[in-house]
């Protein structure tokens, strides 16, 4: 019988994550059946042995692909890549390596409410966040938080109840958790081209965006899910390290993929997708180093849109170290001519 879901998950350096993981997807209570895709990519800390303990002993269930070199690393992106293709369920469910799921209901009810709701492109849940150290054992609901909305300044675009989402709601939500994302697999097959050769290292959020406007994006009001906070090598733990550069083109990524949203949606959710572009085309710009008139004009105006907590965020993260590092540039100048 074929799987009416599949869940789709990576995995690199997860020992200490993937049995949680992958139990809480063996726990799910359906009425139908579903598969477990997992991508290695390369892993050396015992990731790939559970890996395979798994496949042995649920071997209709899981199937994981181990890769031989790092394909991350060379910009591929892995489930588009390697999971997807392979997927055979009508469905498609996410979730991460190092994430799991907290509700044994979560797969029945997405399915439930997509077959129901047929014009539905994408669906998602709330979730939690929790510390990496304080993840694990019975007692991790303690020291967990929400996850939506993830500012309190958004909380204007969360209800807090079941809620179907247009294009320019959902780009109020600056993030949500991966692991509760739930999509027709032929939704995949059916994106454009653009969205398969363009880069975006926010990928979450270019598939919730790109997704959403193909339809709507429906928010269950269950936590049904956990995100690890501060996972050694994660994406976010890798983003406080990068130079200005790297920061800049990152979020020229996100900048120019909006734009494709914009374009495929004829305009019509612009002022939604407004200030989402505003805040990284800011990060952009401020992370480039050569400032040319229009940059510095687009700066100030972006700023001024800005709210007050997030230009003092932006103050302390980016103005003061700079001031600082070109101070000591400027001894260092000094001193090398004496």
């Amino acid at each position: 019988m074929e799987p009416l879901v599949s869940i789709c998950t990576t995995t690199y350096q997860h020992s200490r994550y993937i049995r949680q993981t992958l139990d809480s997807f063996l726990n799910q209570k359906t009425d139908f059946p579903f598969e477990i895709l997992v991508h290695d990519d390369c892993s050396s800390d015992g990731t790939v042995e559970i890996l395979e303990e798994y496949a042995r002993r649920y071997p209709d269930v899981v199937c994981p692909v181990f890769e031989k070199e790092n394909q991350y690393s060379k910009g591929v992106p892995i489930n588009e890549t390697f999971n997807f293709p392979r997927a055979r369920g009508k469905y498609i469910a996410l979730c991460e390596g190092d994430d799991f799921w907290c509700d044994d209901g979560k797969l029945q009810a997405q399915a439930d409410y997509m077959e129901s709701h047929p014009d539905c492109t994408f669906c998602f849940t709330n979730g939690y966040i929790v510390e990496e150290s304080q993840s694990f054992g019975p007692d991790w609901r303690e020291h967990a938080r929400e996850f939506v909305p993830y500012y309190a300044s958004e909380r204007p675009a969360y209800y807090g109840a079941d809620h179907r989402y247009d294009l320019g709601e959902m780009a109020a939500l600056s993030f949500v958790p991966t692991a509760g994302f739930f999509f027709p697999r032929a939704l995949w097959e059916q994106v454009s081209e653009a969205y398969h050769h363009r880069m975006c290292e926010h990928g979450d959020l270019k598939m919730r965006l790109y997704f959403t406007a193909l339809g709507s994006g429906e928010y269950l009001h269950r936590y049904a899910c956990v995100y690890r906070e501060n996972v050694p090598g994660s994406a976010f733990q890798v983003w406080k390290k990068e130079n200005a550069v790297r920061t800049a083109r990152r979020a020229a990524s996100v900048v120019d993929m909006l734009d494709e949203v914009d374009e495929m949606t004829g305009g019509r959710y612009r002022a939604g997708l407004a200030p989402l572009r505003d805040r990284y085309l800011f990060v952009e710009l401020w992370n480039t180093d050569e400032k040319h008139p229009a940059h510095q004009a687009d700066l100030r105006r972006v700023r001024r849109q800005l709210p007050l907590k997030q230009k003092g965020v932006y103050a302390a993260k980016h103005l003061l170290p700079r001031r600082w590092i070109d101070a000591l540039k400027r001894r260092e100048a000094k001193e090398s001519k004496h």
